[in-house]
Parts: C-alpha cells; sequence; structure tokens
C-alpha cells in the first residue's frame, strides 16, 4: 500500500491505496497540473477530475463501438 496526499486550500489529504493504483493517481494528478508537495486551489482538482471523467466517457464510447462492431460480426 501506499499513500497518496495532496493540499487543497491548506488543507492535507492523504489516502493508502494499492501500489499500482496508487502510481496511476500520482502520474494522473501530476500531469493533470495538481502539486503533489505544494498548495493547490480547488479549481485545479475540479479540473483534474473533469479531465478524467471525459477520458471514462470517451473509453465507453469506445467499448460501445467495439461491441456494436462484434455484434455484426
Amino acid at each position: 500500500m501506499k499513500n497518496v496526499a495532496l493540499t487543497v486550500s491548506g488543507s492535507r489529504y492523504e489516502i493508502k491505496l494499492e501500489d499500482e493504483f496508487a502510481d496511476f493517481v500520482n502520474k494522473d494528478l501530476q500531469d493533470a497540473g495538481i502539486n503533489l508537495n505544494t498548495d493547490n486551489k480547488p479549481d485545479k482538482l475540479l479540473k483534474a477530475y473533469l479531465r478524467l471523467a471525459k477520458q471514462a466517457t470517451s473509453y465507453e464510447e469506445e467499448i460501445e463501438l467495439l461491441i456494436d462492431t462484434l455484434d455484426g460480426v
């Protein structure tokens, strides 16, 4: 288990996650512009969430297209 930690508006939040998932979360937060060692504004966290939500929606659409394609075969 690894800790994922970030500070938002002066409050520090930490959570333990499985190693592989923690690595993914840390990398994704950093890719979204979240600083893991300094304070972040709430809008940065919202933008990071919306970035992931957009990716998830895109993946769902791709999966549905693949299912439709396979059903037609």
